[in-house]
């Protein structure tokens, strides 16, 4: 698999903001083969293993590309163009990126999955959760051509190790109780906003770091990350 040693800068970016340890590819598997999914629009957010935080924009360029902008929390944006590609029936989020050093014009390879689902935006479903999973290839693919690209693609989902297996009933444990980690931290930021502040709980506080140390004793999934969806996007009069 790729490494973050004689990698360029980009990727070690990629290990903070997504956070990924991924490979840039001088070729895409296609362009895109699917138009927009309105699910994936809107402002999602993440925390690396230090708990800093990041966020990430989705906004349709066209009817099948994606503006793509990553953010840390000190303001840096990182830009990107995003489509859908896919491989047989597999389907994989390209992100090219648009930065000026020496990871321009290279390719990032993803897989994309919805874990949960909450109101649908208008003409798609609603995603509250996806998780974010780098495709698990041999360094030797980084510089092959589209044709060649595809087929090490296929040849490693027909053996199973394009992705990194997971524990699925671990995984969706850990899915529940980040989703009571957001709500305990959103309470008392909610009530700490309010015009008299209230003194939290020392109960409440004791509780979410409960929750936060048995989130950190599941193990993580390898070369995986979860975005949360935090708000929507308007463009061309539409909300997302």
């Amino acid at each position: 698999m790729c490494r973050l040693t004689r990698l360029p800068a980009f990727i070690i970016l990629l290990a903070v903001l997504l956070p990924l340890t991924g490979c840039l590819y001088d070729s895409a598997p296609s362009g895109p083969v699917r138009s927009v999914d309105s699910w994936l629009l809107g402002q999602w957010a993440t925390k690396d293993k230090a708990q800093h935080s990041f966020t990430a924009t989705l906004t349709p360029a066209s009817s099948d590309h994606y503006k793509v902008i990553f953010q840390k929390k000190s303001g840096e944006t990182h830009e990107f163009d995003g489509w859908i590609s896919r491989v047989d029936d597999f389907s994989i989020l390209v992100l090219k990126s648009l930065n000026q050093d020496d990871s321009y014009g290279k390719y990032s390879l993803y897989h994309y999955e919805l874990l949960s689902q909450g109101p649908p935006p208008l003409g798609g479903i609603g995603a509250n959760r996806i998780r974010l999973s780098e495709l698990q290839l041999d360094e030797s693919t980084r510089s092959l051509d589209p044709v060649k690209l595809r087929s090490a693609i296929r040849a490693a989902l027909k053996s199973g190790t394009l992705l990194t297996p997971y524990d699925v009933s671990s995984s969706r444990k850990g899915e529940l109780i980040e989703q009571k980690i957001f709500a305990a931290e959103a309470a008392i930021a909610s009530s700490q906003a309010e015009s008299h502040p209230k003194k939290v709980p020392e109960s409440a506080i004791k509780d979410l770091m409960k929750l936060k140390e048995k989130m950190a004793a599941i193990k993580e999934v390898p070369g995986s990350i979860i975005w949360t969806k935090t708000g929507s996007v308007t463009f061309h009069g539409e909300t997302f």
